[in-house]
């Protein structure tokens, strides 16, 4: 409560005082006012006017000169200063990007003639007044480069030190996902219109938005300020389009077909001609006034229709499911805004947006037909920003915002189990074990952030900032009816062999979770000379609603009765036992320092240090324990490693009564858990950020840096199975406790995880000049992780010895992330007669796998041994198996290397008019222009039951053009007018 009662304090002297910055969806200019002899004005009017729009805002420079034009929308303004005596100064063109604080000095001169001072402003490339890493991407980059699926989060991957993987959650495979610190994408905050976009089940994005509403948005990598919070990687704030005084339009078709496609490798080792493939997307936007100067109203639409093909081949083990399928995916998405100019002071914003699609859900090269299901989201948000200049040196900007969403998965009408089997764990077939789920999520959002600026000199300042974010979620619904027919594990690649294990679920899975996320932040730029300044930041999120109550969980209650005992001292299960507990201590210091060595802008150091807190979202810590707690969990489990047997020692095979094998149900009642519980004192994951870097300017357009990052991740979630064997007596570590089930499935959820990320990222970048805008970058960067996956990611069962759980062999490569070596470069070259040719093209380094034996040397009961030696994959021999080198000595898990992955997307336009405003672009795209390959290898299993060598280790799953992988070369046309 103390920490209450100060955050309170603090933010009412801010309500109280006389504020001049938010910067979470506009941006501000600033500068100091001198004559002809370098002296300082005070008294001179500085006005700024966005023509398109007609709004305006003006001020005075102080008795020190300085000035500030504050809560300016993004967009381009002219910026005129007028004082007694003195020539009329103007900027006609300057360009304001969100959370940007332009420098504009203004020299003015004596009067005497009757023209203007008429200059060129030229923002900057690289702040001189900001420590964080990261970089904005405007509305020339996402209208000129080749955006595969027109998905905004694609171009992400062309800022410096950011990778771009698809998100792993099975209800979002079409996804793409930005990776940043050694993270998957689920570390990093969405912010839309100052209001949340992130998704508090499975993390990640959430709703999409037309790339014809995106009017620029802002990738912070790292070490930003402490106004944005929920992050341990990095923020990602959008701000959409809004409508002008005149009419403006567009509309777009692209269209992709399989004649313009080369065929799939997966298509060319079954020996298929190329399947059809098409793929529309349409949809325009609309802006213009309803009353000149004041209000506007824009729209936006965007339609994907795509029909592609799979392949499925399951060994032969579903032979009536293999063959070619079908992948349908629909997206509709809309965007609706109204602006209005109420008073030179204020404006307002109000936005609707929709998101609704369909996918298929569990398409995969080895997953056959029948196991599929089809997944259908969907997205509302209406957001509203009041942005309020209270008198001319107190500005306010509010935001309100309401968003549900509904991601519903039905059953797929296949009657039967699920199977799974031993031997190759990528196989799967049967009902689908992803439906039928759902997923239900209401939010309502308030934010207030409010800012002021001492000046104490030309030059010095305190640029004070705070705000507060409320997020009251009262539905956080979810049903996982999943497995209710049966999940049947198979001894062997065939449905006609033993059985070793029978698992079936059953009563009401439906849990809630009301969340209550509240965030405190105070923020001081403080320039100490003309070319220092400090960021100063202090931030506190809470998240209530942890811990969860688990009391209906018979597991957790025997787990913590032995906690009780002190049987799990300086064990990794010491949090049982303990006093259920929120995580209140969340405070974050956040510091770092610009500096201008020169004074001239050209050469920025920067660096800082800071703790940032994140979400643990709710399938990564507390979804099973909570169904556990409900009783919605096993009515039926059967196991036995060789076969289970009926009474007269058969083999139980697929299709029996499960009442022949009943006298093995270790399920006692109706309900048996399936065996997970989490900490009472789950903590949310954070990160400890470290950055020092140096940027220069060689003139206006070009800029090059280094950055060094440091991320050390700490609390992250973990689902750790202790329950092995251990010791000479060939005990259970659980032994005693009375959990069920009693054998090494059982898992405990915990905040024990750790991560390190350490990355040096070279940069270059030219934005639009002489017809060049162009950005390369490389990084060299290791993450590790003792959570066995991305930091943010659900950990994998990985764990060598339990007595030392955390230990260095644990600290291994990050699977999903762990790329050496990230080569990004991306340009548009506005070539005669109104031609632009533009590319991206990326390149990612082998990630890690765990690579196992598939016996149990260590005789924990676990077949997850790893393997002595290291692999690495060499590429496809003549026989399209893949070739691997043996390496060193393998000393932590993830310890072997995939394939690497390159992708080169171009785009070739032609612009023509039609007379007026009105003008029409031919676009042609390809997409992975060199027809990368890119294989994913699944399995890593060494030997088989026995020591049999697997023929499938190491051997790739899936390629490109498969579901969840970069595309094969895929051409695209289309036009897109405007008007």
């Amino acid at each position: 409560m103390k920490i209450l009662w100060n955050a309170a304090i603090v933010l009412a002297l801010i309500a109280l005082t006389e504020p001049t910055r938010a910067q979470t969806t506009t941006a501000d200019v600033s500068g100091v006012v001198t004559d002809p002899l370098h002296a300082v004005v005070r008294g001179v009017a500085v006005r700024a006017r966005n023509a398109s729009t007609g709004f305006e805002r003006r001020t005075e420079s102080d008795q020190t000169g300085a000035y500030r034009l504050a809560g300016l929308p993004a967009g381009t303004y002219e910026v005129v200063a007028d004082g007694q005596g003195l020539r009329t100064f103007r900027a006609p063109a300057v360009t304001l990007s969100i959370g940007r604080d332009v420098v504009l000095d203004i020299a003015m001169e004596l009067a005497g003639r009757a023209e203007d001072v008429t200059v060129s402003a030229t923002v900057p490339l690289v702040s001189p007044r900001s420590s964080a890493v990261g970089e904005v991407i405007d509305l020339a980059r996402i209208e000129g480069l080749p955006l595969n699926g027109r998905q905004f989060a694609n171009l992400a991957g062309t800022v410096p030190g950011v990778g771009v993987g698809f998100h792993t959650d099975s209800t979002k495979s079409t996804q793409y996902s930005p990776q940043i610190s050694g993270g998957n994408g689920r570390n990093i905050n969405y912010v839309v219109d100052g209001g949340d976009n992130t998704d508090d089940t499975v993390g990640g994005l959430l709703q999409m938005f037309p790339l014809e509403a995106i009017q620029e948005f802002t990738v912070l990598s790292h070490r930003f300020d402490a106004e944005y919070g929920r992050s341990g990687g990095g923020v990602i704030n959008v701000v959409t389009k809004s409508g002008g005084n005149q009419r403006r339009g567009s509309w777009f078709t692209l269209l992709r077909d399989d004649a313009l496609n080369a065929r799939t490798f997966t298509e060319k080792l079954r020996n298929v001609e190329a399947q059809p493939y098409e793929r529309y997307q349409f949809g325009g936007s609309l802006g213009g006034p309803i009353i000149l100067n004041r209000a506007h109203y824009f729209g936006a639409y965007e339609r994907t229709h795509q029909d592609t093909n799979q392949i499925v081949d399951t060994l032969g083990v579903f032979p009536a499911d293999e063959g070619i399928f079908d992948v349908p995916v629909r997206q509709h998405l809309f965007t609706g805004k109204l602006t209005a100019t109420v008073s030179p002071q204020q404006y307002l914003a109000i936005r609707y947006g929709r998101d609704h699609n369909t996918q298929p859900i569990g398409a995969a090269p080895t997953i056959a037909h029948s196991a599929w299901a089809t997944t259908t989201n969907s997205f509302d948000s209406i957001n509203v920003n009041h942005n309020w200049l209270v008198r001319p040196s107190v500005l306010n900007e509010a935001v309100v915002q309401y968003s549900d969403f509904v991601n519903d998965t039905p059953a797929n009408g296949t009657d039967g189990p699920s199977f799974q089997f031993q031997l190759n764990s990528s196989i799967r077939g049967g009902s689908s074990p992803f439906a039928p789920q759902r997923t239900e999520q209401i939010k309502w959002q308030f934010r207030d952030d409010v800012s002021w600026t001492t000046t104490k000199g030309p030059g010095l300042s305190h640029e004070l900032r705070g705000g507060v974010s409320w997020i009251h979620e009262p539905r956080l619904r979810l049903f996982m009816g999943t497995l209710m027919q049966g999940l049947y594990t198979m001894l062997e690649l065939n449905l006609t062999g033993p059985v070793v294990q029978v698992q079936v679920f059953g009563n009401d899975p439906t849990a809630n979770f009301p969340l209550e996320q509240y965030g405190l932040y105070v923020q001081d730029d403080w320039r100490v000379s003309d070319r220092v300044t400090l960021n100063l930041g202090l931030r506190w999120d809470y998240v209530r609603g942890f811990p969860i109550d688990q009391s209906g969980n018979p597991n957790f209650q025997a787990i913590q009765q032995a906690g009780t005992t002190g049987r799990f001292g300086g064990t990794l299960l010491e949090d049982f036992g303990k006093e259920p507990r929120p995580d209140r201590d969340n405070l974050q210091p956040r510091l770092g320092a610009a500096i201008d060595l020169f004074g001239d802008g050209r050469d920025i150091i920067r660096g800082g240090w800071g703790l940032y807190t994140d979400l643990g979202y709710l399938s990564s810590n507390v979804l099973i324990a909570a169904f556990d707690a409900l009783q919605a969990g096993v009515v039926f489990s059967a196991t036995e490693p060789t076969g289970l047997r009926k009474e007269d020692g058969t083999y139980f095979r697929v299709g029996d009564p499960l009442s022949t094998i009943e006298f093995r149900n270790t399920v006692t009642g109706a309900f048996a858990p399936v065996g997970e519980v989490a900490s009472p004192v789950l903590e949310q994951p954070y990160t400890r950020q470290t950055n020092i870097g140096w940027s220069h300017q060689f003139d206006a357009a070009t800029v090059v840096s280094a950055d060094y990052v440091g991320v050390d991740g700490r609390d992250l979630n973990v689902r750790v199975r202790p329950n092995v064997i251990v010791g000479p007596l060939q005990q259970r570590f659980l032994d005693g406790v009375a959990i069920s089930p009693r054998d090494g499935t059982f898992r405990t959820a915990l905040s024990k995880g750790r991560s390190r990320y350490d990355g040096l990222i070279l940069a270059l970048r030219r934005r639009l000049s002489q017809g060049l805008d162009t950005s390369a970058s490389y990084t060299i960067a290791t993450a590790t992780s003792d959570v066995g996956t991305a930091y943010d990611e659900v950990a994998q069962n990985l764990i060598q010895d339990i007595n030392d759980p955390f230990g260095p062999v644990q600290q291994g490569p990050s699977a999903r992330t762990d790329s050496r070596h990230l080569v990004s470069i991306s340009g548009i070259v506005q070539a005669p007669w109104s031609i632009s040719v533009a590319g991206v093209f990326h390149y990612r380094s082998a990630l890690p796998v765990h690579t196992f034996e598939g016996a149990d040397f260590n005789g924990d009961g676990m077949t997850n041994d790893r393997t002595a030696l290291q692999y690495r994959y060499t590429g496809l021999g003549a026989d399209n198996r893949a070739t691997f080198e043996e390496g060193g000595a393998c000393e932590t898990v993830n310890c072997s290397r995939r394939a690497g992955v390159s992708q080169l997307n171009v785009r070739v336009s032609r612009t023509f008019s039609l007379g007026r405003s009105v003008r029409i672009e031919a676009i042609g795209e390809v997409f992975n222009l060199f027809n990368a390959t890119n294989p994913s290898l699944a399995l890593a299993q060494r030997r088989l039951n026995g020591g049999v060598p697997n023929l499938s280790f190491m051997q790739p799953a899936a390629y490109a053009g498969d579901v969840g992988q970069p595309e094969q070369r895929v051409g695209q046309v289309g036009f897109r007018l405007t008007f």
